[in-house]
């Protein structure tokens, strides 16, 4: 048995781990978010580099908080709306169907204001090594 083939679900259980805590701005006030990874892969040619994918499941009056990222992300909403803003511009309203990205290191959050749960594909392009989400404190 290879190696990967053992390590790759560890990795994408601490992955998940991860996003549950460090994505939610305070859990005590704000509904979880539940995440679950779909594919964890090198990026092709760019050792340094790999990408992420997962869905995130958003209950209604839930967020992320201010955070940025270490490579690219790119979201889809599969189902309901999130309101998206980047730090120093005006939100932003996505509904099924619509897309939009995050560039490295830029401040940002993502939330679900709406009455319904949303659900989101979401895709990270990023520095091996580093978290994938760090949050951002005021």
């Amino acid at each position: 048995m290879k190696l990967t083939h053992i390590l790759a679900p560890l990795a994408l259980a601490t992955f998940t781990a991860f996003c549950a805590t460090s994505m939610v701005a305070d859990a005590r006030e704000t509904p979880k978010l539940k995440i679950t990874p779909l594919q964890k892969e090198p990026l092709t040619g760019q050792p340094n580099k790999e990408v992420l994918s997962l869905i995130v499941e958003r209950p209604p009056g839930s967020g992320t908080g201010l955070h940025t990222h270490p490579g690219d992300e790119y979201t889809t909403v599969l189902e309901g709306e999130v309101v998206g803003r980047k730090e120093g511009s005006e939100a932003k309203t996505y509904t099924a169907g619509r897309s939009y990205h995050n560039e490295p290191g830029v401040v940002h959050e993502a939330n679900n204001k709406a009455s319904a749960p949303a659900r989101t594909f979401n895709v990270f392009v990023v520095e091996k090594e580093k978290p994938v989400t760090e949050p951002v404190k005021r």
